[in-house]
């Protein structure tokens, strides 16, 4: 056999012994589905997961022994570990989770391997800053509103720059007299920007308060938000009606009536500050109209309370002249009851303010009423103080016929007695 023959038998039983080791080696065709997840956005320390399966086709030539691992971020993590086994035509499901903890881009990689076969899937997602928004309002005071009419006022929900997603909001009231204008119950707010939202107030009772709810996808806010929502029917034309009603009454003398009136103007201003002056007028008015109504046993007690009531509850927002005729009536009423320093002291205080204010003093609603009977209420507080020398100064202007007027406490009590029982 000559040498070329030889080198021939040589490479055939090479390329023989080759081919027979490379049919001893497995193959695999391994899948997984889907090929790559993308999990979008996710809030920081929040977490998604999803779902993966692998399979082992019909077209290994066997089963695949191996393993499955992460790789680039330890943001993903799955719910397998050990060694993979899969028969031919076999799957399996695992779950790979994403958990960021930074507002940043994550990628990773699912490996599944052996000493045979390589196959990769990537993993995408985004960690963001969860959602921040705040309310421009925290709560809508509509105010007085007139029967048959509207008023309308703004909420505005601004959406962080930073937020990751979309603000999401749901509102909601109960069935009341206030709603939504529009009807828009629904807003979505990207990140930066901001939403207005207009609420109505249409009354149809006295008054009305609810709350406005918000729920909301922010997961570092209280879920859900409320706004507190309130309005008042506005019936100041109806109050001032009843206050004119009693002042009429009072004038024709009934003055039962009177204090019914002025009662029933205090009970629709009690139902808000808003009326806080006109309820102050008809408590005045009423202290009047007990004052004059000699079949109450206790008419004095009552109308100097209600004045003293009046004056320092409300003295500040009722009207001058209106302070002024509740001064002379406290005045009045506190020298008829007497019988302690304190009220006689208020009568000489009150008394001395209606006489430095209007020396001339008549009350409106009864003229017979003036500033005679307020220097008088003034005279018997200084006497029943003991201040004769007071009461006697005031007897001088009162009564200058018979002026000066003694300081001794029994002629003086006399002159006081004759004069006021002609007044």
């Amino acid at each position: 056999m000559n040498m070329q023959l030889v080198k021939y038998f040589m490479a055939i039983s090479i390329l023989f012994i080759v081919s027979c080791d490379k049919e001893s080696d497995p193959s695999f065709e391994i899948t997984i589905d889907p090929v790559e997840h993308k999990y979008g956005k996710v809030e920081v320390n929040d977490r998604s997961v999803q779902k993966v399966r692998i399979k082992n086709t019909e077209n290994s030539s066997e089963a695949f022994v191996g393993e499955i691992v992460i790789m680039d971020s330890p943001a993903f993590t799955m719910d397998f570990s050990g060694v993979l086994t899969l028969e031919k035509n076999e799957s399996k499901e695992i779950y790979i989770t994403f958990r960021p903890t930074t507002a940043m881009e994550y990628s990773g990689k699912l490996l599944i391997k052996n000493d045979y076969a390589l196959k990769e899937m990537y993993l995408y997602g985004e960690g963001v800053a969860p959602v921040s928004f705040t309310i421009d309002q925290s709560k809508l005071e509509f105010g007085l509103v007139k029967s048959g009419e509207a008023k309308d006022l703004d909420i505005n929900f601004s959406n962080s720059a930073a937020s990751g997603f979309d603000l999401e909001l749901t509102l909601s009231i109960p069935s009341s007299d206030f709603s939504i204008v529009g009807g828009q119950t629904s807003l979505v707010v990207p990140p930066g920007q901001s939403q207005t939202t207009t609420i109505r107030y249409t009354p149809t009772v006295s008054s009305s308060s609810k709350s406005l709810k918000i729920n909301h996808n922010s997961t570092v806010k209280l879920n859900p938000s409320t706004i507190q929502l309130t309005g008042i029917m506005d019936e100041s034309s109806v109050i001032i009606n009843k206050i004119s009603d009693g002042w009429t009454q009072f004038e024709s003398s009934d003055y039962s009536g009177s204090r019914q009136s002025f009662q029933d103007a205090m009970n629709k201003g009690r139902i808000h500050t808003a009326y806080d002056s006109l309820y102050g007028e008809a408590m005045g008015g009423r202290g009047w109209a007990v004052l004059f109504n000699t079949s109450l046993s206790s008419r004095g007690e009552s109308a100097y309370i209600d004045f003293t009531n009046a004056i320092s509850g409300y003295g500040t927002i009722i009207a001058s002249n209106s302070k002024l005729d509740m001064l002379a009536g406290l005045a009045i009423s506190g020298a008829l009851i007497g019988g302690s320093t304190s009220v006689y002291s208020a009568v000489i205080s009150a008394a001395k303010t209606v006489l430095t204010e209007n020396n001339y003093y008549s009350f409106s609603h009864k003229t017979s009423v003036d500033h005679k009977d307020v220097r008088m209420a003034k005279i018997q507080g200084h006497y029943y103080l003991g201040e004769y020398t007071e009461a006697a100064s005031e007897m001088d202007v009162l009564d200058p016929t018979n002026a000066p007027h003694s300081s001794d406490p029994g002629t003086l009590l006399a002159a006081i007695q004759t004069l006021a029982g002609s007044l």
